[in-house]
């Protein structure tokens, strides 16, 4: 099984996130929050401001991510 990052999507690609162990602690937190968190469906919907944000939907949400994080969230290549 291969992993990549939410990164690495292609626009309305769908999958299962896997691992968010990389990232600074507080902005984890935060994302589990709000329903970004391992074994959550997460879709990305488009790329804005020069691919520095990504607006991703999981649970049907939209959040905005920034470029940073998205390449700390591990998913699964399906």
């Amino acid at each position: 099984m291969q992993y990549k990052s939410i990164r690495d999507m292609q626009i309305g690609e769908e999958s299962k996130i896997i691992d968010m162990t990389n990232m600074n602690n507080i902005v984890r937190h935060r994302f589990l929050d709000l329903g970004i968190a391992p074994d959550a469906q997460v879709r990305l919907i488009k790329r804005i401001n020069f691919n520095q944000l990504y607006i991703i939907e999981i649970d049907d949400v939209e959040i905005c991510i920034r470029q940073k994080d998205a390449k700390n969230i591990i998913i699964q290549d399906n």
